[in-house]
């Protein structure tokens, strides 16, 4: 269970998620806040964002907001499924 900011960065500590950095504002029941720091290791070779870092905020955020709401007894969780669309273009 989670119930500070301090159980997460105990949680993530040797994780992909202290890695990359990903810093955690806000968690409680049904809602996560967290933010990246943007670095050179979190581009593609184009020099934009890699998708795989908005994907690893996204789910972890995910996660650590599942962790805070698991009902009494529960222990953990895995993601089974995920998906992301992005859209590319000079054009929004």
């Amino acid at each position: 269970m989670i119930n500070s900011l301090e159980d997460i960065t105990e949680r993530a500590r040797g994780t992909l998620v202290e890695l990359m950095g990903l810093e955690f504002d806000q968690v409680e029941p049904a809602h996560a806040q967290a933010h990246i720091d943007v670095q050179t290791t979190h581009l593609a070779p184009n020099n934009f964002l890699h998708a795989a870092s908005v994907i690893a905020l996204a789910d972890t955020c995910c996660g650590f907001g599942a962790l805070a709401s698991l009902p009494e007894g529960a222990h953990s969780f895995t993601t089974i499924e995920l998906k992301a669309n992005f859209r590319c273009g000079t054009r929004w």
